[in-house]
């Protein structure tokens, strides 16, 4: 790296609007985190969600923590540390967190227990053919029907569980949003010449 280098990377680490928003995003974030949890026990304890794809439910819990308290929290680490990298892993995150554990729910209370169609309607234009793996293959099957490849059985919610998704769906938009401004920050400190002075 060159010297020249140095003085922009330094800036960019230490923008104040920079660490505003990652302040945020790191309450945000562990808010969504608690209320994605909550939503999980929700699910693995009175929905019974694990039988669905036959599984137990520490198996399903266990699994469940794979994806959301290992890569999520290493994306806040990298973001913090003034990582673009950690924003999308973030984004991903709170993309997911947002209409899997909240719009699908949301779909549920009106009837519709049918995932968004774009992932199979991908997989059968490739002629993959992922059905039979839907149960019975632990962590395989808790993945693919998280993506929405799955069917959910009918089922009903508790109104504590909707009150929890409502939260959900609010902090996960609020995250987004400043992650949006967090990348626009990123990207006005490392092109600096490219961002009109006002």
């Amino acid at each position: 790296m060159t010297e020249a280098a140095r003085p922009n990377q330094r800036k960019y680490r230490l923008s104040a609007d920079w660490q505003k928003y990652i302040r945020s995003i790191t309450i945000l974030f562990c808010l969504s985190l608690i209320g994605l949890s909550l939503h999980a026990l929700d699910d693995a304890l009175v929905t019974r969600e694990p039988d669905w794809y036959h599984v137990g439910v520490g198996e399903f819990l266990f699994y469940v923590a794979l994806i959301y308290y290992i890569v999520p929290p290493v994306g806040l680490a990298l973001a913090r540390r003034g990582k673009i990298i950690g924003l999308i892993l973030l984004a991903l995150y709170a993309f997911q967190a947002f209409y899997g554990a909240g719009v699908n729910h949301v779909r549920h209370l009106f009837g519709e227990f049918q995932g968004s169609q774009l992932l199979p309607t991908i997989a059968r234009s490739l002629g993959i053919h992922y059905a039979p793996y839907l149960t019975g293959h632990g962590f395989l099957s808790v993945i693919l029907n998280m993506a929405g490849l799955g069917v959910t059985p009918p089922h009903t919610h508790t109104l504590a569980s909707d009150v929890v998704v409502f939260f959900n769906i609010g902090v996960n938009l609020v995250l987004m949003y400043q992650l949006a401004l967090a990348a626009r920050e990123g990207w006005r400190q490392r092109n600096p010449a490219q961002v009109q002075e006002p």
